[in-house]
């Protein structure tokens, strides 16, 4: 890419242009994959607007929460939470995964479940531990949702 750029005859430099056009294309592949990245990213934050607003639309009576649980190795939750006004789940879907092609899917083990139930640490769940926090922060997200439409000052 830099021989292209360059005029006159060729000249020696002891390899160092070879060294330079090896780190150009180093920077071009890094800057393909941040921008790869980018758009995965944006597609994948479409998804979850789009599911969400789904959820919102269907109306109902009840309650949505969102949580995640983030993996330093290995794959991350994000679960969302739909209770009705007895704290019943009456829909539950997950997005389990390591790369921007995740999607959600519905994870039925937790339907029929009680808000209490999902709320308890030690519980063992339906499904891996990083499911079942990510589905104590959904319950913690309807919890100050239902304070303030109580009008009680939530507790963190």
């Amino acid at each position: 890419m830099c021989r292209v750029l360059r005029q006159g005859p060729e000249e020696d430099h002891g390899g160092k242009v070879d060294q330079l056009d090896a780190w150009v294309w180093v920077l071009v592949a890094v800057g393909a994959l941040w921008l790869l990245q980018m758009v995965g990213t944006h597609v994948q934050m479409s998804h979850y607007r789009s599911v969400l607003g789904g959820i919102t639309r269907e109306g109902g009576k009840g309650y949505v929460g969102a949580g995640n649980a983030k993996a330093r190795l290995g794959k991350g939750v994000i679960l969302i939470l739909v209770s009705d006004e007895n704290d019943v789940v009456k829909r539950a879907l997950r997005m389990r995964g390591m790369t921007v092609f995740a999607r959600f899917e519905e994870a039925p083990d937790l339907v029929g479940m009680t808000l209490d139930e999902l709320r308890e640490e030690r519980r063992e769940g339906p499904y891996e531990k990083a499911t079942m926090l990510a589905a104590r922060r959904a319950v913690e997200q309807i919890d100050r949702i239902q304070a303030e439409r109580a009008g009680v000052p939530a507790m963190n």
